[in-house]
Formats: structure tokens, C-alpha cells, sequence
């Protein structure tokens, strides 16, 4: 609309047009954007001819009005995350047409769905997938085609045959204007040609690893940045839209978090829902007690722009899975690694928490999931749906037979400590953990700032000699 001059416009007059340019008004974006009596005053054209001159150029400009049976379907293909489960939890799998965010904090496993995705994509309908590429955008890191390979040589519907490396696309953009040049130059250009070419297949996937790496900064957050970076935002997300829609491609955009703050905010008046509440529902999961201490970044412009958003938790549990809650790629994993081991010499999980926190095409669920080596894989029978927010409940539920072994310290700080109810009469001492082998369970180096700060640590001296300083001072 910026581009349409109001020379062009045949519904005015000669004598309109130049009182409308006298007063400043070049483009039709121009005219639409001020009040009639803002017009009238810079024009010195009469309120009711400028009331008049507004209709005509929205009746030459107007959107002919279509009937939703017309309209082509969007949005029907789906295909497979890799684990029966997560795909029964959204309605079937990741349905192209649609944006969709990966939100979680370091070593949730963000980036674990993702590059998964990147190759179930590649799989024939009759094994879930669509046949389709991805194409792979990374902010501040690099593809991590080792991890990738892992997957595809050891997940039980995968095989080189049928996946390749040669069906993703990687592209580096670590500034915002890059990432809008390749989503509105390069992208559509590569979409094009690749459609023309019979050999290849259609780009069904777009990742985005992670958006927010864009937005970091050192500076001072003022309100020109927060204003400037929903311009952005917006304009991202506009993009995003028009290559899922117009291309049927699944957009997969990953997101950090931030702690959340409990501000104290003056009263709202009567209807008016607040930031913090508005947040609550739409920036946080909050499935189980202690999960809304992180909300996502980027605020509820971001959110705005999404169809589905995820939200991926650490919560710190491990426990024993029992041999009913053993999927067939843990049992094949664990098996894999270690055959001697036996059912009661099994290693305690890293459990993690996923949570769709709001979509278009599925309810709202929480579950519990675990990374092995063939990706993410939900623990059999711990799926909830969220109808509603749950309460918290403070009630110790019974000791069951099979616990692992007796917590130290007072049993109700523990259990409110582990935050979800499925581990409880699982809870393991963190110690006796850290003294066990590795098994692929355990997930040995997953959580990388502990292993970095333990590798790193200084040396006692150096605090003594900081604190000689300071007195000396």
C-alpha cells in the first residue's frame, strides 16, 4: 500500500489530488493512516468531501471478499516427530502451513527436536513423513551434523536410505537483516528453483536456531529498543507467515528463556487483563509446581505471531522407569550399549518436562520425556491434558513398594524440590548418581555449564588472595 500513489487512483479528481498533495499526503498509506479531521486541517478540503474521498479509495483498493469453501485448504499435511506419543499429543505430528516455537532453557532439548525433525521430514508418507528438505537456519552456532548422523544411524524408522544430508539446506544469518534478506530474497528464489527441479524434493521445513540470539544485547534496555525490536519482530514473523502459507512448510523457530519476575503493578481497571496475566497463559508452562519459573523471551509481540508454542523444561528428576514405561527405542537403546545389564541394574533417567503451552490444531498437554541417542522419546503413560490450570496441591502422596531408596533430609522439601508428581517414591540421591557409570540414560554430558564450571573451577588460592586484597585495601 506504501507503493500506491494517490495519483493513480482513478476515483479522484484532478482538484483532489492536488489539495491532498499540498497537505503532505503523497501515498495512499498516508491518507488511510490520519484522522478525517487531520486531513481536513492540513488539506483545508471540508470534513464530509474528505469522509467522501477516504470511501472512494478504500472502495478502488478494496480486498474482494471470499467465502471460506473457497479458500484452499492450508495446512493438512503432518508429519511424524519420531515418537507415537508427542504425535498423538498434537493432533498427529508437526503440521505444515503453521509457525511453530521450540521455547526452553540450555540442554532442554531444543535443538534435539529439531534436527530430528529435519530428517522425519525426509520420509515417505507410509512411514509418517512427507517426503520433503528442510532448510536450516542457525544464529551463533553450527549445524550439528554429528548428533544429526546419531540420530539417523540409531532411531528404528530412520536409515540412510531413506534420509540424507543432502535434503538440508544450512545457512548461517547472525543478524536480523540478514535473516529478513534470506527470508524474503534467497528463500523464495531457492523455493522457486526448487520446485522447477523434478529431482528434488519440496522444502517442507524451515528451522530457526534460536531466534533470540538476534536480540541480545549489552546495552541498556530502553523503550526505543523494546519499540524497535517489535518492529522486527513483527516483520519476521510476517515473513515466516507468507513462506509457510503460500508453500505448505512447517516453520520451527526455537526460543530462550528468561527468569520470571513477580513485579508489583498498580491496579487495572475493571476488564483489563495485565501483562503478568496475559503472560501466565500465553509465556510460561506451568503443568507442574516450580515450572513457571521461566517465561519465554521476546514478550507477547512474539507470541503473537505463533500458532503453536512448546515449552521444553530441565527439571532436574531422574528416576527408574518401570519395564511397562520402557518404549522400544530405550529398551533397544540401553540394550545396545550395555547387554549384560539387567533389569535391576538399570540406570535412573533424566527426566524432562514438554508442554504445548497453546495451538491452533491440538488442547493444550504436558509429558514427561527423556534424550537417548535416537532423540526425544515422551515416557509411555505420562501425558496430561491441561483443560485448566491446575491446583497446586500440597498433600505427601504415599510411599509406594518400589522405592528407589530413601531421600535424605524432610520428604515433602524433596518432593516440592523434584517439582512433578511422577517421580515421587523414584527420588534418587543425587550423589549416588554422579558415582554410577554412564549409560546412553544417563545422558553423560548433557548438562553442559556443570561439566564446564567443574572442568573450570578455580583454585581455592585465588579467592584468598581477592579477600587479602580487598582487606589490604
Amino acid at each position: 500500500m506504501d507503493s500506491i500513489s494517490l495519483s493513480s487512483l482513478s476515483s479522484l479528481t484532478t482538484h483532489q489530488k492536488s489539495s491532498l498533495e499540498k497537505g503532505g499526503y503523497i501515498n495512499l498509506s498516508n491518507l488511510l493512516l490520519n484522522t478525517s479531521s487531520d486531513i481536513s486541517r492540513t488539506t483545508r478540503i471540508a470534513p464530509l468531501e474528505v469522509t467522501r474521498i477516504l470511501e472512494a479509495a478504500c472502495r478502488e483498493h478494496a480486498v474482494p471478499i471470499n467465502k471460506i469453501k473457497d479458500l484452499p485448504m492450508e495446512g493438512e499435511e503432518k508429519f511424524t516427530t519420531g515418537d507415537a506419543e508427542l504425535d498423538s499429543m498434537l493432533d498427529g505430528g508437526i503440521r505444515t502451513g503453521m509457525l511453530w516455537e521450540v521455547v526452553g532453557e540450555s540442554a532442554a532439548g531444543k535443538t534435539q527436536l529439531a534436527l530430528q525433525l529435519s530428517l522425519f521430514v525426509q520420509l515417505p508418507s507410509r512411514l509418517g513423513g512427507v517426503l520433503g528438505s528442510a532448510f536450516y537456519l542457525t544464529i551463533a552456532s553450527q549445524l550439528q551434523t554429528t548428533r544429526m548422523e546419531q540420530i539417523l544411524n540409531t532411531h528404528p524408522l530412520l536409515s540412510p536410505s531413506l534420509c540424507s544430508f543432502a535434503n538440508i539446506q544450512h545457512a548461517s544469518v547472525p543478524t536480523i537483516d540478514k535473516l529478513i534478506f534470506v527470508l524474503s530474497k534467497s528463500l523464495p528464489q531457492y523455493i522457486s528453483a526448487n520446485n522447477q527441479n523434478s529431482s528434488s524434493r519440496p522444502l517442507k521445513l524451515i528451522v530457526i536456531d534460536a531466534i533470540a540470539e538476534l536480540f541480545h544485547t549489552s546495552k541498556r534496555t530502553t523503550t526505543q529498543f523494546l519499540v524497535e525490536r517489535s518492529r522486527r519482530l513483527s516483520e519476521i514473523g510476517m515473513l515466516l507467515h507468507s513462506l509457510a502459507s503460500k508453500h505448505q512448510i512447517a516453520v520451527l523457530v526455537l526460543n530462550e528463556v528468561s527468569d520470571t519476575i513477580h513485579r508489583d503493578t498498580a491496579p487495572l481497571d475493571s476488564g483489563q487483563i495485565g501483562y503478568k496475566d496475559q503472560f501466565r497463559w500465553f509465556g510460561r508452562a506451568d503443568s507442574v509446581l516450580g515450572e513457571d519459573r521461566k517465561e519465554a523471551t521476546l514478550g507477547l509481540v512474539w507470541s503473537n505471531q505463533l500458532n503453536v508454542r512448546i515449552f521444553l523444561s530441565r527439571t532436574g528428576r531422574r528416576r527408574y522407569l518401570e519395564e511397562s514405561e520402557h518404549s522400544r527405542k530405550i529398551q533397544k537403546s540401553a540394550s545396545a550399549t550395555s547387554s549384560n545389564i539387567s533389569v535391576g541394574d538399570q540406570q535412573p533417567v533424566l527426566i524432562r518436562r514438554l508442554t504445548v503451552v497453546f495451538s491452533s490444531v491440538c488442547d493444550p498437554a504436558s509429558c514427561d520425556y527423556v534424550v537417548t541417542a535416537q532423540g526425544i522419546s515422551v515416557v509411555p503413560g505420562s501425558t496430561v491434558l491441561l483443560t485448566a490450570r491446575p491446583a497446586v496441591s500440597t498433600a505427601t502422596p504415599p510411599r509406594t513398594t518400589h522405592d528407589s531408596m530413601s531421600p535424605h533430609g524432610d520428604f515433602t522439601q524433596m518432593q516440592e524440590a523434584q517439582l512433578a508428581p511422577l517421580d515421587i517414591g523414584h527420588i534418587v540421591d543425587s550423589t549416588v548418581i554422579d558415582s554410577r557409570y554412564s549409560t546412553p540414560d544417563n545422558e553423560p554430558g548433557d548438562d553442559e555449564w556443570d561439566a564446564f564450571w567443574e572442568r573450570n573451577a578455580l583454585p581455592e588460592c585465588v579467592f584468598e588472595e581477592a579477600v587479602n586484597l580487598t582487606e589490604s585495601s
